[in-house]
């Protein structure tokens, strides 16, 4: 007999809602084409994710990328014969007090090209290259530049404008 899993509470972010939509946009461009595939396939993950899916694998320091030490990466990918081109960064955090969800926070999903998601996870919870977690945490005050510049400027989205699937997002 299997012990019952904690339940799981996702936790997207504004990032997240951002990067969706732009898989979104190029869906809507080219359907029944890999963008809408690796839509269905990156909401699918989601989903997996959040019913308590273990990770692809987790992520360990590398000194040519943000720490992401503390986080998990699941890969995704339009073409099942072909490698994964796309990566959800997230990270688990434990339950504060007892009987409350673990909650797994969804911090990118980018492409694995030039490891695009992870400098993105990076930026998006203010790591700049080269720091351990541990460096960051000895900080007096918070480093604001990065190492490497941002690839482009992706503007803001309150909510996506699209029928997503029956993920709780809180």
């Amino acid at each position: 007999m299997s012990e019952r899993q904690p339940p799981i509470r996702l936790l997207p972010t504004v990032g997240l809602k951002q990067d969706l939509q732009m898989l979104h946009d190029a869906a809507v461009m080219h359907p029944h084409g890999p963008e809408d595939r690796l839509l269905r396939v990156a909401l699918n993950q989601l989903g997996r994710i959040q019913q308590g899916a273990p990770s692809t694998h987790p992520l360990e320091y590398m000194p040519s990328y943000p720490d992401l030490s503390d986080c998990e990466t699941t890969y995704v990918g339009a073409d099942p014969s072909a490698k994964p081109s796309h990566r959800i960064v997230w990270r688990e955090r434990a339950p504060r007090r007892p009987g409350e969800p673990v909650t797994r926070e969804i911090i990118a999903l980018g492409e694995r090209a030039n490891g695009q998601a992870y400098y993105m996870a990076g930026q998006r919870l203010g790591r700049p290259v080269g720091f351990t977690l541990a460096e960051l945490a000895a900080q007096r005050e918070p480093i604001a530049s990065s190492s490497r510049p941002r690839q482009r400027s992706i503007g803001s989205f309150d909510t996506p404008s699209m029928n997503e699937p029956d993920l709780q997002f809180e």
